[in-house]
């Protein structure tokens, strides 16, 4: 969950807060609730906390959210996107306000996303920019007529899970657009991440691909002069540790003032901030 801290203390949505629920289902949403604006799962949804409008009077649904006033008594005013799989992070641009999401893909596609009010994002219809076919396991994705729903919000980036850079599992992590200069290699990009593997990557920020693994670059970290990936940090901190080497990283983004960025993972208990390089 996360509050929007973009928006002027005087605008309607100054201090609304944004959360995502997964689809609610086991493999290729089978209950059909990345589509269904009638039930709350597979969404993005935004509720004002100090509100009383809701159901139960605890919130409340901002007028301005896209299907508060479709006039369908069914239709969940909460919802401000839907079509989600497994929603990781939202972030924004804090030069525009734009939103973005990372999306964690069935068996095939793992994307970032740009969030737009009332956006259709696609699951369970398509995973990414593919036709989803979800009979069988592992299910799968179509590549003939990629991206054929103009009603469809496609994903910015998407790469695939079997991507050889990658491990067996993947899994789309946000993220931030990072506009500060304190790191200036990374000034005005949108980073991004797999949480197993802790592959760090990034794109434009200010001329957003539209899709696919070409425009995505891979970042790696300098550790005194030596080019290195964050997971095989972590295996040698676990070496001096006296444990045994980590086989996945479960990295996540923090960001802290001043345009500070902090890499977090699950194996060796190191909150780690990065400095410019020399």
């Amino acid at each position: 969950m996360t509050f929007n801290p973009l928006a002027a203390p005087n605008s309607a949505d100054f201090g609304l807060l944004y959360f995502g629920l997964a689809d609610g289902g086991s493999g290729g949403d089978p209950f059909a609730h990345g589509q269904n604006l009638n039930v709350a799962f597979g969404k993005i949804h935004r509720i004002d906390p100090l509100g009383t409008n809701s159901a139960n009077g605890k919130y409340g649904i901002p007028a301005s959210n896209p299907f508060a006033n479709d006039g369908k008594a069914d239709t969940l005013g909460e919802i401000y996107a839907y079509g989600v799989r497994n929603c990781q992070r939202l972030f924004w641009d804090p030069k525009n306000g734009a939103m973005f999401m990372s999306d964690i893909g069935q068996d095939t596609v793992e994307k970032i996303s740009a969030v737009t009010s009332g956006a259709n994002l696609g699951w369970n219809a398509w995973e990414g920019s593919f036709k989803f076919v979800g009979t069988g396991r592992p299910t799968r994705v179509e590549t003939d007529g990629p991206r054929a729903d103009a009603k469809v919000t496609y994903p910015i980036v998407e790469f695939g899970q079997l991507d050889p850079l990658l491990q067996s599992n993947s899994a789309a992590i946000g993220g931030m657009v990072y506009r500060s200069t304190r790191i200036p290699q990374l000034s005005n990009l949108l980073i991004f991440g797999d949480n197993p593997s802790g592959e760090i990557f990034y794109v434009n920020a200010d001329n957003l691909p539209k899709g696919g693994q070409d425009p995505i670059h891979r970042v790696l970290l300098d550790d005194n002069g030596t080019s290195k990936t964050f997971l095989q940090v972590i295996k040698e901190k676990n070496s001096a540790q006296g444990k045994a080497p980590a086989n996945r990283a479960d990295l996540r983004f923090g960001e802290g003032p001043d345009g500070q960025i902090f890499l977090l993972n699950k194996r060796d208990g190191t909150i780690r901030v990065l400095v410019p390089g020399q």
